[in-house]
């Protein structure tokens, strides 16, 4: 199963009406949801822009906001429709007067006015930060992930997660590796539900779902070293050859569709996206490789890996977890066997997954040629 991610994609300000968006796959309108109905709003995966023809009423949360900072910052981002950094909404509330201040510095304080209400109210706040230093809508959730400051990264073990009963692992993978034969799709994404992330990591009686994203160039892996930032203490200082991470209970709907890509790529480059930005005309090519489950390890048993492999046709790419992924680089599969030892795991399982593969490949056009 193989899918192109162009299909998905709209062209980077691009304005389109209800009428004109009626001529899209259907897939892709219901990846945009309900808010086609309301206004014509659409976002490229690998852009940072919302294009609406109509920006539309303000909701009854914005009328119940306090604060002149926090009133003028919605009314802000409603009107341009784009993620901006608190130094640029200040700038565009005091020129358009929906602002006024007194201080030296009305952009630090609406920083810290947006943070201090994203910290106290978390998911109710009609605000939230999708980079680092740049804040949105939360009605825009549905259509970018929200970021996770540095400072709170603890907080990402009090988030929910997506897991589902051990005892039904062997309905899906039988050993350990990557698996890809049949399986009941449906009867696994029946089994899933939400679990704090915390809780789930000091359980046994259930697996962690994880997206598992294999970036290629030609030949070529992107490999990278996982500093001592990321929560994980157990992969601080190996290298990897694997982007994705925990999927999310909002995440759990479109998971029936997830072992396609035909069906699931915006939900797929959305998870890869929160670590890899890609230029706009580098559109991946996603393929379902199969179940990825180890248990050498004893927090390796606890996660099932939903494997695809991201074939890249430019080699340009930036890392969007800065501070958190360093190192990163293209290397050959003899390249990466050569020092394995410095890889975590399921990287080394992948690899030596990849050697079989091509080992088999090589004895099937022995066989053809003879």
């Amino acid at each position: 199963m193989i899918a192109r991610a162009r299909e998905f994609l709209i062209p980077r300000h691009t304005v389109l009406d209800v009428q004109e968006a009626g001529a899209l796959p259907q897939r892709s309108l219901e990846w945009a949801g309900s808010r086609l109905t309301m206004r014509a709003v659409f976002l490229c995966v690998f852009c940072d822009r919302f294009e609406p023809r109509d920006v539309g009423a303000r909701t009854q949360e914005g009328e119940q906001l306090v604060g002149q900072f926090l009133k003028a910052a919605y009314d802000v981002l409603k009107k341009e429709s784009r993620a901006l950094s608190a130094l640029e909404i200040a700038e565009i509330a005091l020129r358009e007067g929906t602002l006024r201040s007194v201080g030296k510095t009305p952009s630090q304080t609406m920083k810290s006015k947006l943070s201090t209400e994203i910290l106290r109210r978390g998911a109710e706040s009609p605000f939230m930060r999708v980079e680092k230093g740049k804040f949105a809508l939360r009605e825009w959730s549905g259509l970018v992930r929200e970021h996770v400051a540095d400072r709170f990264q603890k907080a990402l073990f009090d988030e929910d997660i997506v897991v589902f009963p051990a005892a039904s692992l062997h309905n899906y993978v039988r050993v350990p590796g990557l698996y890809s034969g049949p399986f009941d799709h449906g009867a696994l994404v029946a089994e899933c539900r939400p679990m704090r992330r915390r809780e789930a990591e000091e359980s046994f009686e259930v697996i962690q779902l994880v997206s598992v994203f294999i970036v290629r160039n030609k030949d070529r892996f992107l490999t990278y070293k996982r500093s001592k930032r990321l929560p994980e203490n157990r992969l601080h200082g190996f290298y990897s050859i694997s982007f994705g991470g925990h999927l999310n209970p909002n995440d759990i709907k479109p998971l029936l569709n997830i072992f396609d890509p035909d069906l699931a790529t915006p939900l797929l480059l959305r998870e890869l996206g929160e670590e890899l930005r890609l230029a706009y005309d580098n559109v991946p090519v996603l393929q379902y490789r199969g179940l990825l489950y180890d248990d050498s390890r004893e927090v390796s048993s606890q996660h099932l890996g939903v494997t695809y492999d991201v074939a890249l046709p430019d080699a340009r790419f930036e890392i969007g977890e800065r501070g958190f992924l360093m190192d990163a680089k293209y290397e050959s599969l003899d390249e990466v066997l050569a020092r394995k030892t410095e890889f975590e795991n399921w990287s080394v399982l992948l690899m030596e997954e990849e050697l079989a593969l091509r080992k088999k490949d090589c004895s099937k056009r022995a066989v053809l040629s003879l």
